[in-house]
């Protein structure tokens, strides 16, 4: 009899273990994106239009954007679905425009509340010790270098400075199987491309040869893109997109993840 009820308690006990085990897998296994959090007035409500707020937890370490800045810190987990954060955030201190920077504040001001989280139906819910659903993500899938259909927001125009314009859009890439294509603003163009780890080089171009007279200045940023991809050396996936950079590590261009490109022509040489 006393052998069955050690041997129950460690079925059980066992079960509890593997039941939290899952729960962190689940919490690891994904990136989140946040989709609403608790506001000042006490309501939940949707993250701003054309902002992404993200998080990553890995192996006690906690990672992402908060709409503007890049933040970390360190979590811990316990038992019944226990989660905590440190009171201590770091963060990146870039500028933002006061809307952003107002949600970016409530977020991180959120995070070290936090006593516990759920996952529900791909939804990772973190709530206070009342509780109360506080900060509430989906589950993304991780970009990745290729496969993914890459539209430019913001190019090295090979004097120091990286630009962004209205027709900044119109250069995209795409990298598959050692060759990447894409458009350069006014023409298409193909090219090689060899990754060793992180790093990445791109061979010269092959474009079509048409002229475009608008938008204003496109023939311009053509040339700076196509130039700018033939110094690349590092790849960087974020959160939100691709940073690819030179030798020294400076960026040349800063891509998101498109929804829906056009598929560009075959480039010639021609």
């Amino acid at each position: 009899m006393y052998k069955n009820v050690i041997l129950a308690f460690l079925v059980l006990t066992s079960g509890i273990s593997m039941a939290a085990d899952g729960l962190l897998n689940g919490l690891e296994a994904s990136d989140w994106r946040l989709g609403r959090y608790l506001d000042v007035s006490g309501q939940m409500v949707a993250v701003l239009a054309d902002t992404t707020v993200t998080a990553r937890f890995m192996g006690g370490k906690l990672s992402g954007s908060a709409g503007c800045n890049r933040y970390f810190d360190n979590y811990t987990t316990g038992k019944e679905n226990q989660l905590s954060f440190s009171n201590n955030i770091g963060a990146t201190m870039m500028a933002c425009v006061p809307p952003v920077a107002k949600q970016e504040r409530q977020y991180l001001e959120r995070l070290p509340v936090v006593v516990a989280f759920q996952l529900e139906g791909g939804l990772l819910q973190l709530l206070d010790k009342d509780h109360q659903l506080v900060l509430e993500y989906s589950a993304v899938t991780p970009l990745t270098l290729e496969n993914t259909h890459w539209q430019a927001a913001g190019i090295n125009n090979g004097r120091g400075g990286v630009e962004s314009s209205a027709t900044t859009v119109l250069a995209t890439a795409r990298f598959q199987d050692g060759k990447v294509s894409g458009h350069a603003g006014c023409n298409s163009f193909n090219a090689s491309y060899e990754i060793t780890g992180d790093q990445i080089t791109i061979g010269p171009a092959m474009t079509t040869r048409m002229h475009c007279a608008e938008p204003d200045g496109i023939m311009d940023q053509e040339q700076e893109y196509l130039q700018a991809l033939s110094r690349v050396r590092v790849y960087e996936l974020t959160d939100t997109g691709l940073k690819l950079r030179d030798e020294k590590g400076s960026l040349q261009v800063d891509f998101v993840a498109g929804k829906s490109l056009p598929v560009p022509q075959d480039a010639t040489n021609n």
